[in-house]
């Protein structure tokens, strides 16, 4: 068999049936565009497209019928029997045309959300202009604006329902967006990570979430006030209840850790250490738990006061328990994750080719090293004899060049751009 002639033979078949079908939506297009008007009256009613008890009656104010203007040259495709006043008649006809299903929801999702606009922009919050003054980008939302948002997200809720029953499969709809800074992309990837079923009832309760806490904040003239976050640890500790109704324990815990700053940071700063899931859950729970412990209240750091001998000794139990979970191999991982030393080391033992034990090493010592240089400089100098400090500064660089080699070591420190000042 020829495989040249094969090839080719494949590539002018997918050409051919392209052109048919780039062809025949270019014939549907070029006829809706040559329309001329579009009567509001003769409009496509939902009413007879799906259960009128359970949706709201909506027109297609933008339907227009096929054109009765007779034309010299006769018309390639016809848009009059596909056409329908019905909504689920019009789609059965798009069908019968091996429209395709995506096109399909395309062409349906534009056309609700046409009728929806002009009731949803009234709702919105207005976004001040990058040009504004610095009082109207600033400017908080009043009770009034946060229950438009409420009476906005109702009716996104309404328009979701009126297009899953028209094309009879679940439509997403973004997640409500409100005038206090979040991190939406977070809570949207975190609800896609929940099985199909839940994802709607989570995101409801999510958005209830982030409306009644803009209606608290508005409420204190802002956050951070005593009472306030009093009442902002109400508000989630029910949420945290209704969220557990709906999820088991494990998806409980990953929608926390995907959604909220402790757990986004997370997985910021082990970029590098690639742990397996088991790992990322159990560096959760405890990152979590030192959040609480450092003052932490859901997503806000730090919103209870803490001593820093508190913050010392949660800290300290924190990396206790964690090399207790990890193991040592890969609480060295951790460690080197997670700071600028061990970063730029692990980059530089990928580079020279280091032996696992001389990285474990090295990094030991240049921990110890920059902790030393810290007390250092944090203690007057006192006569010309070198004080303990430098002595133990020097003694720790020594046994880093034993280490590395004396290339190496000078390769280390000239790519750090380190000057350690140990003059007395």
């Amino acid at each position: 068999m020829n495989t040249t002639n094969s090839s080719s033979n494949r590539a002018y078949h997918i050409t051919v049936v392209f052109l048919l079908f780039s062809g025949l939506l270019l014939a549907t297009l070029n006829f809706v565009s040559a329309s001329k008007t579009r009567p509001t009256e003769n409009s496509r009613s939902l009413a007879t497209a799906t259960n009128a008890q359970s949706i709201p009656v909506v027109s297609r104010s933008h339907f227009q019928p096929p054109s009765t203007q007779r034309s010299n040259s006769p018309a390639p495709f016809s848009w009059g029997p596909v056409e329908s006043s019905d909504y689920k008649a019009y789609i059965a006809n798009l069908r019968k045309l091996s429209f395709p299903e995506e096109l399909i929801r395309e062409l349906i999702v534009a056309d609700v959300d046409k009728l929806y606009a002009s009731r949803e922009e009234p709702l919105r919050w207005k976004i001040a202009p990058h040009d504004a003054s610095l009082s109207e980008r600033r400017k908080q939302p009043t009770v009034e604006d946060i229950e438009k948002l409420m009476q906005l997200r109702d009716l996104q809720i309404e328009k979701q329902s009126v297009l899953e029953q028209l094309l009879g499969v679940h439509v997403p709809r973004e997640i409500l967006r409100t005038p206090n800074s979040r991190n939406y992309e977070g809570y949207e990837y975190a609800i896609n990570q929940l099985p199909p079923e839940k994802r709607e009832a989570v995101q409801r309760l999510q958005e209830d979430e982030f409306l009644n806490d803009d209606m608290n904040q508005t409420r204190y003239h802002g956050y951070g006030s005593r009472e306030e976050v009093k009442e902002y640890r109400a508000l989630n500790d029910k949420h945290a209840a209704a969220l557990q109704q709906i999820l088991t324990t494990e998806e409980y815990e990953r929608y926390i850790m995907n959604s909220t700053p402790p757990g986004t940071e997370m997985a910021r700063r082990v970029i590098g250490m690639e742990p397996t899931d088991e790992e990322t859950l159990e560096m959760w729970r405890l990152t979590h738990e030192l959040w609480k412990e450092e003052g932490g209240v859901y997503g806000r750091w730090h919103a209870e006061p803490r001593t820093s001998e508190q913050i010392a000794t949660a800290n300290e139990k924190f990396n206790t328990d964690l090399k207790t979970a990890l193991g040592d191999e890969r609480y060295l991982d951790y460690q080197m994750a997670v700071s600028d030393t061990g970063q730029q080391l692990r980059n530089f033992a990928a580079r020279y080719d280091l032996p696992r034990d001389t990285l474990a090493e090295a990094f030991a010592l240049q921990t110890e090293i920059d902790k030393a240089v810290k007390v250092r400089s944090a203690t007057p100098a006192q006569g010309d004899e070198l004080p303990p400090e430098i002595l133990h500064v020097q003694k720790l660089q020594q046994q880093l060049q034993s280490t590395l080699g004396a290339d190496l070591y000078n390769s280390w420190n000239s790519g750090r751009k380190l000057s350690y000042d140990l003059q007395p």
